[in-house]
C-alpha cells in the first residue's frame, strides 16, 4: 500500500511539473521580428520575419499587458513580411519582401484580419523593407532594391476595393534604411549616416527631396507617434524629433531592427531581429518588458 502511494505521489508530481514546464517554457513565437506598430487599443503588431527558405513568416499581435494574441494571429497572404502600418480606418497594411509569382514582393491589406486580396499592391514594389501611412492614408514603402532603393508613394482611398494607384518614385541615394512619415506633412528616412526630412507633399507631387537632414548613426527603423518622429539607429541610440531637432531619449546595446510607440502609456517597443525578441522601454530609457 505505501509503495502504491509513493507511486501515486511520484507521478502526481511529474504531472505537476511537466504542466510547469509547459505553462513557464513555451515555445518562443518570435523569428527575427522586424516592423512594428501598435493599433488604437494599444496592441502591439509584429512583422514576424522568420527567415530560411524564401516564402515563410507571420504577423503576430500582442495585447497592452504584453500577452500574445493567439487569435489574431495572421499567415494567411504572408511571405517575409518586414512592415507593418495601420490607415485611419484601423485596416492594417503588411509588406512582404518576397512573392510566389515574381519574387519582388507585395503589400498586403487586412480588414479586421480579413486578407482583402484586391487591394493588394505590387506595382512598383521590388524588395520592401519598411512603408509608412501619413494623415491623409498616402501609403509610402521603401523598396530596398539592392543597390538602386527607392521610395515609392500611392495615393489614398477609403473604400480599398482596387490597388492603390502610384502616384510618385522617389530615388534618394543609397542606401536607405528606414522611413516614417509624420502625418500629412513631412516624410523622413535614413540614409549614408543623416536622417533626411523633406515636406511630403511636395514630394509626393514632384519627387523632390530636399538637403534638409541631421546626423544619425544610420537610422535603421523610424517612426511617427502624436505628431513626433521617433528613430532608432543601428548603434541603440532612440531619438525623439521634433521639427527636425532630434533628442536623444536612450541607447541600447543592440542594434534595433523595428520601432513602434504607444504615447498614451509611454512606451518604446524594439524589436532585436535575430535575437528573436521585443524590448519595451519607457521614453526615459528604463527597461519595462521583455518579449519573448
Amino acid at each position: 500500500m505505501k509503495r502504491t502511494k509513493s507511486f501515486a505521489l511520484i507521478a502526481s508530481t511529474l504531472l505537476c511539473l511537466a504542466a510547469f514546464a509547459s505553462s513557464s517554457f513555451a515555445a518562443n513565437p518570435l523569428v527575427n521580428p522586424r516592423g512594428l506598430a501598435v493599433d488604437a487599443k494599444g496592441n502591439l503588431w509584429v512583422a514576424n520575419k522568420q527567415g530560411g527558405s524564401a516564402g515563410i513568416g507571420n504577423i503576430l499581435a500582442f495585447g497592452p499587458a504584453y500577452k500574445q494574441l493567439t487569435n489574431r494571429t495572421i499567415v494567411n497572404a504572408i511571405l517575409d513580411p518586414t512592415g507593418v502600418a495601420f490607415d485611419s480606418q484601423g485596416n492594417l497594411w503588411v509588406a512582404n519582401s518576397y512573392s510566389y509569382q515574381t519574387g519582388n514582393g507585395y503589400i498586403a491589406e487586412f480588414t479586421n484580419g480579413v486578407f482583402n486580396s484586391v487591394a493588394t499592391i505590387t506595382n512598383g514594389v521590388v524588395e520592401p523593407s519598411a512603408l509608412a501611412i501619413d494623415g491623409l492614408d498616402n501609403i509610402w514603402v521603401l523598396n530596398a532594391n539592392n543597390s538602386t532603393p527607392n521610395i515609392t508613394v500611392y495615393a489614398s482611398t477609403t473604400a480599398y476595393s482596387t490597388p492603390a494607384t502610384l502616384v510618385q518614385t522617389i530615388t534618394p541615394a543609397p542606401p536607405v534604411n528606414g522611413i516614417t512619415v509624420a502625418q500629412a506633412n513631412v516624410l523622413s528616412f535614413g540614409s549614408n549616416g543623416n536622417i533626411y526630412v523633406t515636406p511630403a507633399v511636395p514630394a509626393l507631387i514632384s519627387g523632390a527631396v530636399d538637403t534638409n537632414s541631421y546626423p544619425a548613426y544610420d537610422g535603421v527603423a523610424l517612426t511617427t507617434a502624436a505628431g513626433i518622429e521617433y528613430v532608432a539607429t543601428s548603434d541603440g541610440s532612440v531619438y525623439a524629433v521634433i521639427n527636425a531637432s532630434p533628442t536623444k531619449l536612450f541607447q541600447v546595446s543592440f542594434t534595433p531592427a523595428g520601432i513602434a510607440v504607444d504615447s498614451v502609456r509611454g512606451r518604446v517597443y524594439l524589436s532585436s531581429g535575430s535575437s528573436n525578441s521585443i524590448a519595451v522601454y519607457s521614453k526615459t530609457g528604463s527597461l519595462l518588458h521583455t518579449i519573448n
